[in-house]
């Protein structure tokens, strides 16, 4: 049978600790069967969380080493990374949802996230993030080329690249009473994306120059790659246009119905994945050119559908979207219901 997809947004203090298993309302008290719950972190490449520092420069690049305790005498980790003005443009871990989710999951989930092999398209990347060049930069000619040379080291050991996702279990700490399985993906910095190589054009299928205006392009691509590649792990591969039907409900929602193709257990199951506005925090993207690729990559995949059937009854695919401010959630919805008007418009003419 073909379930139902669905795609809300909401409002949420926190997406990891007030917004996971706590929505699942819906099935409570109903012959529904209670649906699997993922979080989509905003991870790092090596999946090791932001606590290896204690604050780190939003919108990147992400500082070649850890700080020394020694830098200042009274101040401890602040001058290396930029003296007194580490609160202009930094964050601590904790601000981040990757930081929170690897100090509430502790040990366990630390231990899960080593486990994660390389990734299959590891070697593809010249490296995660370009540097700054010695024009745009504080530090000595010596000192940046030191930083290209680290930052343009190719790692095929890589567990997530940016742009790709996997997934591991929701264990330890608080974690698992509140989600089921986390699914992390990296976004690039919005002025920092990978260098391109010829193997990244070819999986991304994109022809992308060096300028400034291409570079953000790149950046975009990548972010969409993001959420692709979220959903494939969550739900399956989809990639045909399907009917739909926009239902008002007090939560904005926009429903879909069509198949998916299942890559684990859980994809049986009805499921739930909660997604935060990903790149407009610690990556720095503006918050329209967020706003943008989440509408088109949502509404891409609530108007999409594979070959496969799932073998659940009444099996629902929800995408929820838990953002921080009103005047955003507001925005993204009328954009997926702006895509989705122009999409019913072109296949009826």
């Amino acid at each position: 049978s073909s379930p139902r997809k669905a795609v809300e947004i909401w409002t949420t203090t926190c997406i990891l600790t007030n917004f996971g298993k706590q929505c699942r309302h819906n099935f409570e008290n109903s012959n529904k069967q209670q649906p699997v719950v993922t979080l989509i972190n905003p991870a790092n490449p090596n999946l090791s969380g932001p606590n290896a520092f204690p604050y780190f420069p939003r919108g990147g690049p992400q500082p070649k080493v850890q700080p020394n305790r020694h830098a200042h005498h009274i101040m401890g980790y602040v001058s290396q990374w930029g003296g007194m003005d580490v609160g202009s443009g930094m964050l601590f871990s904790a601000e981040s949802i990757d930081g929170l989710l690897h100090q509430l999951g502790g040990l366990r989930f630390r231990a899960e996230c080593n486990l994660v092999p390389p990734h299959p398209w590891a070697h593809a990347y010249l490296n995660q993030q370009r540097p700054k060049s010695a024009a745009n930069n504080d530090r000595s000619t010596n000192d940046a080329m030191e930083v290209s040379n680290i930052v343009n080291s190719p790692n095929p050991k890589t567990k997530c690249p940016v742009g790709t996702a996997v997934s591991t279990p929701a264990v330890g700490g608080e974690i698992q009473s509140h989600y089921d399985q986390i699914i992390h993906t990296v976004p690039p910095f919005y002025n920092y994306p990978p260098s391109m190589t010829e193997k990244l054009k070819r999986l991304l299928g994109v022809e992308i120059g060096e300028n400034e205006e291409e570079l953000h392009q790149l950046s975009k691509e990548l972010l969409r790659s993001c959420y692709r590649q979220s959903f494939h792990v969550a739900f399956g591969s989809n990639n045909n246009d399907q009917s739909f039907s926009l239902l008002n409900n007090p939560i904005t929602s926009f429903f879909g119905m069509g198949n998916y193709r299942h890559n684990n257990q859980q994809a049986r199951h009805s499921q739930r994945i909660s997604v935060p506005l990903l790149g407009a925090g610690c990556r720095d993207f503006p918050k329209d050119v967020a706003l943008e690729v989440a509408a088109l990559e949502s509404a891409s995949w609530l108007l999409s559908e594979s070959k496969e059937e799932v073998h659940a009854t009444e099996a629902e695919l929800v995408v929820a979207f838990g953002l921080l401010e009103s005047e955003d959630a507001e925005a993204l919805a009328n954009s997926i219901e702006e895509i989705i008007q122009l999409r019913d418009a072109a296949t009826t003419d």
